[in-house]
């Protein structure tokens, strides 16, 4: 499979999760506008608009690519193992199917865990699942950076932006 069929389909897979999202992940699971501050699906629906955009941008360029019959080099279009001359580009702009889903299967058990539990304990579990798929094995660090970050979101939305946050709430 070249580079540009890999990306194709992996913007494909993007575009999908964020019409997903955009359509039942963030309404269902955000709470209804309480009549002050920010509603509490605006941060959600922006980052990821910017997603949806950003990936059919990139599709988009590719089809035009494709049709204008415009011909690639082959360093920018094939993986360096597939060159007879062992050019090309390195692993930045490779995209790596499992890396991918192994963020978006968390961010949707996020989604549906935060209605359950509370957007405190969901979002723990959830930056510490992250740690451990990225392969940080520090347990104390991984911890308090979770503990840390998910304190100072929570404050910064309750409290800085008058955002309710989803889900039960332990104290309030």
């Amino acid at each position: 499979m070249t580079r540009i069929k890999r990306d194709s389909i992996a913007y494909l897979v993007v575009i999908t999760f964020s019409i997903l999202m955009l359509a039942w992940g963030i309404p269902n699971y955000t709470p209804a506008y309480p009549g002050y501050g920010a509603a509490s699906s605006l941060v959600p629906n922006v980052a990821v608009s910017i997603m949806l955009f950003m990936a059919c941008l990139s599709l988009v360029f590719i089809l035009i690519a494709h049709y204008l019959k415009k011909p690639l080099p082959s360093s920018e279009s094939e993986f360096p193992e597939d060159l007879e001359d062992g050019g090309g580009f390195t692993q930045v702009g490779r995209v790596n199917m499992r890396y991918l889903l192994t963020v978006m299967f968390p961010s949707i058990l996020l989604v549906i865990a935060i209605e359950y539990v509370g957007y405190l304990i969901a979002s723990f579990a959830f930056l510490m699942l992250l740690q451990i798929l990225i392969g940080s094995r520090r347990w104390l660090q991984s911890i308090i950076l979770a503990a840390i970050l998910t304190a100072v979101l929570y404050i910064i939305m309750r409290y800085g932006f008058g955002v309710p946050v989803p889900g039960p709430q332990l104290f309030e």
